[in-house]
């Protein structure tokens, strides 16, 4: 993001989930059960005059090059600039979001289940007090 924006190209942060096996070879880049609740993923698309949103997740080629053997690294690069994996789930690109009847500050982004109290906000990235599952199948 920061290095298109010190480019010039508008860019932006796409909120979604991983919701299916990857078929790219690459397991850390997909789910292996229809649990995903830990699979929400952040993407960036910059903005391109003529082509509009390109899709490109150098977050996900760092992690294939953390997690696989190394020849696998190039292929994600060439696959992951401009194209998605078509295994992730988009479901929003938001920013300061106003959660509907909250009197509490906008969220900065909404990539996790939310949930408020009388008391405030729940911490949705404590498990020992907010747990909620997401799971997945095929049609």
């Amino acid at each position: 993001m920061g290095l298109a924006r010190a480019a010039g190209l508008p860019a932006r942060d796409v909120y979604g989930i991983r919701a299916a096996k990857s078929r790219s070879n690459n397991a850390g880049l997909g789910v292996s059960s229809a649990t995903v609740t830990k699979a929400q993923h952040c993407r960036a698309e910059v903005f391109v005059q003529g082509h509009g949103w390109i899709p490109v997740d150098p977050a996900d080629v760092r992690k294939v090059a953390l997690e696989e053997p190394a020849g696998h690294v190039a292929a994600a690069r060439s696959r992951l600039f401009g194209s998605w994996e078509m295994n992730w789930i988009a479901w929003n690109f938001a920013h300061d979001v106003e959660l509907p009847g909250s009197p509490r500050e906008p969220l900065p982004f909404l990539m996790y289940p939310q949930a408020e109290t009388g008391e405030g906000r729940v911490n949705s990235l404590a498990p020992e007090t907010f747990a909620y599952q997401i799971s997945v199948a095929e049609k």
